[in-house]
């Protein structure tokens, strides 16, 4: 039997939730299932051992469930939390990369429409929560954000409704005029030292290069998802620096300012 690895998607929510609490307690995390996993159909099990309660298309020894420790250690935050987070955007059809969520004797499925039942298995899940992607290639390979550290950067009071990711792409696809650049760094030299902070490192990593790798972070396009994981990290931060920028510009905006529209920007620079 082939080595097994975790299906891409699930690696993509276990680093994200690595990202949200770094200091997160990790006993109750788990992927390949145990000996009672493998003398039963399970998630947990390498789909290639016919031990699943689904097939999918390749030939990769592929489990397709994770448990993560209920412990997140981060203030604000706990697995309950995360758990509505994530099952509302299911049910919302804004993600659709898993099958199941189980978490304190309830679970959540996306065969009824994912909302909650009382879950009857022998382990009600109390120590941590279990995450079950779909067999099918699309979700399996999917890695764009989950919404967690989308959400954390909300109550951090950072805007991230879908008018401001709207205006602040277009935003992203013009250079910026020079009046425009003024009245950020005008609007920025005040008590808030992340807005200067945001601005030195826009400008010091190229104004083009920044944004591009922002707006793939925004987006969670296909250049996002086929980048390393050191780029993907690039860009996320790209796109947390021109969020805190946003503020910045809203107050250059208001105050007004002058400058011609610029030409947009050249194409995206190649994934890699």
């Amino acid at each position: 039997m082939p080595e097994w690895v975790l299906v891409p998607c699930l690696v993509s929510l276990r680093g994200e939730f690595n990202e949200l609490a770094p200091r997160r307690s990790k006993p109750s995390d788990g992927s390949i299932g145990d000996a009672a996993h493998a003398s039963t159909s399970s998630d947990h099990n390498p789909d290639e051992t016919g031990a699943t309660p689904y097939e999918d298309a390749d030939s990769v020894n592929e489990v397709h469930a994770i448990d993560v420790d209920k412990d997140l250690n981060r203030v604000g935050w706990s697995m309950d939390r995360a758990v509505g987070i994530i099952v509302a955007r299911h049910r919302l059809g804004l993600d659709n990369r898993l099958q199941n969520v189980i978490y304190r004797g309830l679970i959540y499925s996306r065969s009824w429409g994912w909302t909650a039942r009382e879950y009857t298995g022998p382990n009600p899940h109390n120590e941590h929560a279990h995450y079950s992607a779909r067999y099918t290639s699309a979700q399996e390979s999917d890695t764009r954000p989950w919404g967690l550290l989308e959400a954390a950067a909300a109550e951090e009071g950072i805007v991230l409704d879908q008018a401001t990711k709207d205006w602040f792409i277009s935003l992203m696809q013009a250079q910026t005029p020079e009046g425009v650049r003024k009245a950020l760094i005008k609007a920025a030299d005040g008590d808030d030292p992340a807005l200067r902070d945001a601005i030195v490192e826009m400008f010091a990593d190229g104004v083009n290069e920044h944004r591009w790798r922002a707006l793939h972070a925004l987006r969670g396009d296909s250049v996002y998802q086929q980048a390393s994981e050191e780029e993907k990290k690039k860009m996320r931060a790209a796109a947390d620096t021109e969020r805190i920028l946003w503020r910045a510009a809203k107050l250059a905006d208001e105050a007004g300012h002058e400058g011609t529209a610029p030409p947009p920007l050249p194409a995206p620079p190649p994934a890699g």
